[in-house]
This record gives structure tokens, sequence and C-alpha cells, in this order.
């Protein structure tokens, strides 16, 4: 599936619940799940219906999963959980004047879903709600999963670095809109491979392994000293910033064993496996330079500055008719 067909950003507005449903059942029936279509669009109305209710824009509907079990994923920038409460009316989801009465919370998608959950953003940036469509309505709704980094980070065996052992590492001409791209791919990955490990974790221990470092990288990450200054630059629209972090000294070997993992991904299970792609060729270039710079500057070399394109420009979307 085409990097630009991936996603489809939705305005907070009635006509998204409509503009919503249409999308993913073209999508669910050029990938061969005709039979999904009805669930998902009975799901997805909900999800973006209680997005636009209660959930703060920009959103988005996204198409993940593998192509024997595609996920439907619905995101907002708001950080509340969701919660299922029971209704027992009917709404005809193709009545777009019906819209505003919806909002019957989860129980529907629950009814509808093999699976679903919700991710919480680590960074506070906002949640994703995600299900699997089954073929009929179910008869015992499906419990949901609420995923939250700091749970998954509370059960990790270790112990953070001693302050006197950090490695210096300095990042030049760091591109900040790339690097943005990189971070939202990068954790897009992580939920898509941490759910294939769960669900089929023995066929792809390939998942496994990548959602175990995934987890690692999070906390070490969350000890480096300096991260604020990316964050600022984001925040201030800079193209690129100079850095210097003060990291843990497993960080080299745990980037290293995770640029590996990345490109046996990209190999293995994108695009076959998996319904995600690989990255554009310029947000690929720039995650090898990052990752690498880390076990190259460990190793006493002198850091190299970044020389390649500063933004990311992107096919332009299809007309949605």
């Amino acid at each position: 599936m085409p990097w630009n067909k991936r996603t489809l950003a939705l305005p907070a507005s009635p006509p998204s619940v409509r503009l919503a449903r249409d999308w993913v059942s073209g999508v669910l029936r050029e990938i061969g799940h005709d039979d999904l279509t009805d669930s998902a669009r009975l799901a997805v109305s909900e999800l973006v219906t209680n997005a636009i209710l209660h959930a703060d824009p920009p959103m988005t509907v996204t198409v993940r999963g593998t192509p024997e079990h595609p996920r439907i994923e619905v995101t907002d920038h708001s950080l509340m959980p969701p919660q299922r409460r029971g209704s027992e009316r009917l709404i005809d989801v193709d009545d777009d004047r019906s819209w505003a009465t919806m909002g019957r919370g989860l129980d529907l998608v629950a009814s509808y879903s093999v699976r679903w959950g919700a991710d919480i953003s680590p960074n506070g940036l906002g949640k994703v709600v995600w299900f699997e469509p089954s073929t009929a309505v179910r008869e015992t709704p499906t419990e949901g999963e609420v995923f939250t980094m700091d749970a998954a980070l509370a059960d990790l065996p270790v112990t953070p670095a001693d302050p006197s052992e950090l490695l210096s590492i300095r990042l030049l001409g760091m591109p900040v809109d790339l690097f943005a791209h990189l971070r939202r791919h990068f954790n897009e990955l992580g939920r898509e491979l941490r759910l294939l490990a769960i669900t089929d974790g023995e066929r792809y221990p390939l998942a496994v392994e990548f959602s175990e470092t995934f987890l690692q990288v999070e906390y070490e990450r969350r000890q480096v000293a300096g991260v604020e200054e990316l964050d600022q630059a984001i925040t201030d629209g800079l193209a690129s910033v100079d850095l210097h972090y003060l990291v843990p000294p497993t960080a080299p070997e745990t980037m290293e064993r995770l640029s590996g993992l990345l490109l046996a991904v990209y190999d293995q299970l994108s695009g076959s496996v998996l319904l995600s792609v690989r990255p554009p060729d310029d947000v690929l270039d720039f995650e090898q330079w990052y990752l690498g710079e880390f076990s190259r500057q460990e190793a006493g070399e002198e850091p190299i500055r970044w020389d390649g394109p500063l933004r990311l420009i992107l096919p332009k979307r299809r007309e949605v008719s």
C-alpha cells in the first residue's frame, strides 16, 4: 500500500464520519476484504463520531495490520482513555443527520471487532484507538486493552544508568522535520509489531525481538539529557539544530541492534506480512545516520554532520470521491 494511502486526515466536523467509513470500505475492498466492510463501517463511524464529540483535533483514520487481519486506527490529540458504556439505541450510520446522537462508546466497536484497544502516546501527543473488524456481530463483545508506555516500562527488570557513566553524543545538523517524521514512524511501527508479537509471536519472532528493543529504546530515551533542546526545536519550527546528548552507556549497543532490526523488518515484514510499508528513502537515510552516530561516536570517531535534505516532501494525496 503506497505511503500516501496509509492514512486519511479528517476535519473535526460531521461529514468526516461518512468520509472515514467510505474511505475505509474502499481500502478493505482493495485488499480483498469485502466481508469486513459492514463491521468496519459501523465501528469506524462510532470512533470518528466520538473523536469529534469528545476529543481534540487533528484526527486521522488509518488501515494497518496484515492482509489476513487488517486493523483500523483512529487517532486524536486527547489523552483520555476510551471508556465503554452500554446503550440500547440503534442508529443508522448511513444517515448523516444522526451523527450527533451516536456516541455509544465502544460497545458497538467491541461487538463488531475480533480485537480492539487503545495506545496512549508516551509523549503526550494523543491516543490511537484501533480495532480489527469481524465478519459479523459477536454474541459476546470482546474486551479491549489500553496500552501505556509507563505501565510497560514498569515491568522491565532494569535499573537506571549512573549519571557519572553517561556518554557524550553530538548530533550535528539534526533535521527537525525529518526527525519528527521518523519519531512518528517509529512509534507507529512499534505499535504494529507489538500487536503482531501478541497475536502471532511464535510465527514472527522478529516482531517479538523488535517489541522488546522498542521498550529498551524508550527506557533509555527517558534518561537522556539534552532531548528537551530537540523538542523545543520542533515546537519552534526550526529547520535543523546541533544537539549534545548525554546517554546511558547501553544506548550505542541498543541503537545498533535497533538499526539491524529495522532493516530486517523492512525486508521481511513490510508490504508482505504487514500492510504498512517502508518509510520514504529520505527517512530511511536519516534513520541510518541517526542510529549510526551513537555507535560511531562511542568507538571514538568524530561526529558526522547530516548533509541530506531537511524536510520530507510526500507525494500528493489522491482525492477521495
